[in-house]
C-alpha cells in the first residue's frame, strides 16, 4: 500500500497533491481522500509532500535563453569510425584524429587503428566512385596540382562541379593525362590553363574543343595595371611633397636644391603616368574581347577579327622591358586562337533558342544580358553608362515587340541560364583544387586513397550557398543519394540512447 500503490495513476496523485496543498482546503478533506483511495491518511500526506517537492524543484528559476537538450550517445566502433572519417574530411591529421576522439568521447584509440580504418574507408570510397557513371552532357574543366612531388589531375563538370576524375600519377606527360581523359565522359568542350602536359593530354585524347582559360591572361594583366597605377600615384605624391618643401624654403641654396629635385621627380612621375596610361589602354582593349556577346550587335564576337586584334595588341609590348611584359606578349600571340574555342559549342547551344524565338529577339536579349554583365564587372563613366542603358532599353522594347510579354520572360530565363554557364576557362576546377590543396599540404604522405575519399565527400556534400545551394554535385548529375552519405561506405547509422 502507501505511496507505492501502482493502481493510483500519476494524474490522480497530482490531483491529490493539489487538493491537499490548496490554501482553501475543506475540513475533513484528507479523511475523504483516504477513504476514496482506500489508503491511510499518512499516505495522503506523503503524496502531497512528494508533490510539493516536485513543484519546488520543477519551478526553480533556471538560466535564461533556450535550454540545452542533453543527448546520450553510444560510443561504439561505428561511431569512432564515423568520427575518424569526418575529422579527416575537414583536414585533421591521423594522429590528431585519435587525440580529438579521445578528448570528445573519452575513448583511447591509437593512430595505427585510425590509419587502418581510414584505409578501409578509402577503398570503399574508391569503389563507390568507380561505380558512378552519370550520364549528363556538360563541359568539363581540368587542372593539375602537385603534392609530395607528384602530379594530380582533377576533372570537374562546369555546370555541376561533379568530380569526374581525380588521379595521382608518376608523371604529367600527355599520354598519361590522355588515358585519364579517355576514361571520362564524352564532353563537347574541355577547358584548362596553358599547361603543356595537360594540353598534350587533351590532344592525345582527341578532345575536339580545348578552351584556354581567360583568367590566366587577364589576371596578371590587370595585376600589372594595379602595380603601375600604384607606382604612378606614389611618384605624384613625391612631387607634391617636394613642392611643399620648395614653398616652405627661404634660402637660395635650398630653393635651388629643391627645384632640381622637383624637376627630376616630375620627369619620373610623367614617365610612370605615361607608362600606366599606355598599358591600361592595352589591358582595356584585351578585356573588351572577354565579353561573351558583342553588346552592340547581340551576336558572338567575330573570331578571326578577335584573334588578329589580340595578337596585334602584343606587338607594342615587345619594346617594354620586364619579364611580365614578355610573358603577356607571348600569351597574347600564342593563346589567342584557343581563347575563343568555346564559340562553336556556344553557338550550337544557342541555335534551339534562335529557332524557337527568332534570331532578332535572341540578339536583342543577348545585348541586354551582356550590358548587365559588363555593369557587374566594372564601372563605366557617366556617358558610356548612359549610352549602354539607352541601348538596353531599346533592346527590351525590340524584344517585347517581337515576342510579347509571356514569351519574353521565358526566353530571357532560358537565355540567361545558358549564357550564365562557364564557357571560357578552368576556374571551377581551380576552385575545387583550392579546397584540396590544404588537405594535401597538411599530410606528410598522400596517395590515391586520400584523393578518392576527398572526391567522394565533395560529390555527396550539398553546397551551402550559391546557385547550387541545397544540392550536392552527385544529385545535380542525377545520382540518388541516401540522407546519410556515409552509409554508402558501409557504415551503420548513428545510434542515440
Amino acid at each position: 500500500m502507501g505511496t507505492r500503490r501502482d493502481d493510483i495513476s500519476r494524474e490522480q496523485r497530482a490531483q491529490i497533491s493539489i487538493e491537499v496543498l490548496g490554501s482553501n482546503r475543506e475540513w475533513g478533506k484528507v479523511v475523504e481522500l483516504a477513504e476514496s483511495y482506500d489508503v491511510s491518511r499518512k499516505t495522503i500526506y506523503d503524496i502531497a509532500s512528494k508533490g510539493q517537492e516536485v513543484l519546488i524543484a520543477g519551478l526553480a528559476p533556471g538560466p535564461h535563453g533556450p535550454g540545452q537538450v542533453e543527448k546520450l550517445i553510444k560510443v561504439d566502433r561505428n561511431r569512432l569510425v564515423r568520427g575518424s572519417v569526418v575529422l579527416t574530411e575537414v583536414g585533421v591529421s591521423h594522429r590528431d584524429v585519435s587525440f580529438c576522439l579521445g578528448e570528445l568521447l573519452d575513448t583511447k584509440i591509437w593512430p595505427s587503428w585510425v590509419n587502418i580504418e581510414l584505409g578501409k574507408m578509402e577503398n570503399a570510397a574508391a569503389a563507390v566512385n568507380e561505380g558512378w557513371h552519370p550520364q549528363i552532357e556538360e563541359t568539363l574543366a581540368g587542372d593539375e596540382i602537385y603534392a609530395n612531388g607528384q602530379p594530380n589531375l582533377l576533372v570537374v563538370g562546369n555546370d555541376t562541379l561533379y568530380i569526374y576524375a581525380l588521379s595521382r600519377q608518376a608523371d604529367c606527360e600527355g599520354e598519361t593525362w590522355g588515358c585519364i581523359l579517355l576514361d571520362g565522359p564524352n564532353c563537347p568542350q574541355f577547358a584548362s590553363d596553358a599547361g603543356t602536359g595537360l594540353a598534350a593530354g587533351v590532344k592525345a585524347a582527341g578532345v575536339e574543343v580545348h578552351q584556354l582559360d581567360w583568367d590566366h591572361l587577364l589576371r596578371p594583366m590587370w595585376g600589372q595595371v594595379a602595380r603601375l597605377e600604384k607606382a604612378a600615384y606614389a611618384a605624384l605624391t613625391q612631387v607634391e611633397e617636394r613642392t611643399a618643401l620648395f614653398e616652405g624654403t627661404k634660402t637660395e641654396k635650398r630653393l635651388h636644391q629643391h627645384l632640381n629635385r622637383w624637376e627630376q621627380l616630375s620627369q619620373a612621375a610623367a614617365k610612370k603616368v605615361e607608362q600606366f596610361d599606355a598599358f591600361y589602354k592595352i589591358a582595356r582593349q584585351v578585356d573588351n574581347w572577354f565579353a561573351l556577346i558583342d553588346w552592340q550587335s547581340g551576336h558572338l564576337p567575330e573570331v578571326t577579327t578577335a584573334i588578329k586584334q589580340l595578337q596585334a595588341l602584343a606587338e607594342p609590348l615587345q619594346d617594354w622591358s620586364g619579364r611580365i611584359y614578355q610573358k603577356l606578349k607571348t600569351n597574347l600571340e600564342n593563346w589567342a586562337p584557343a581563347l575563343f574555342s568555346y564559340q562553336p559549342v556556344l553557338g550550337q547551344a544557342l541555335q534551339p533558342l534562335q529557332t524557337h524565338f527568332g534570331d532578332e529577339a535572341i540578339a536583342a536579349l543577348s545585348r541586354m544580358w551582356q550590358i548587365e554583365a559588363d555593369f557587374k564587372r566594372r564601372p563605366f563613366c557617366l556617358l558610356e553608362r548612359q549610352r549602354r542603358q539607352t541601348l538596353w532599353a531599346d533592346s527590351l522594347d525590340q524584344a517585347l515587340a517581337l515576342l510579347g510579354e509571356p514569351q519574353l520572360w521565358s526566353a530571357w530565363d532560358q537565355l540567361s541560364q545558358l549564357l550564365g554557364r562557364s564557357w571560357r576557362g578552368s576556374m571551377l576546377a581551380e576552385c575545387v583544387n583550392s579546397l584540396l590543396r590544404p588537405i594535401l599540404d597538411g599530410r606528410k604522405h598522400t596517395d590515391q586513397g586520400c584523393l578518392e575519399l576527398f572526391r567522394f565527400f565533395h560529390n555527396v556534400r550539398p553546397f551551402k550557398r550559391g546557385k547550387r545551394a541545397g544540392f550536392s554535385p552527385a544529385q545535380l548529375v542525377g545520382l540518388d543519394l541516401p540522407d546519410d552519405p556515409l552509409l554508402l561506405l558501409g557504415l551503420d547509422p548513428k545510434v542515440l540512447i
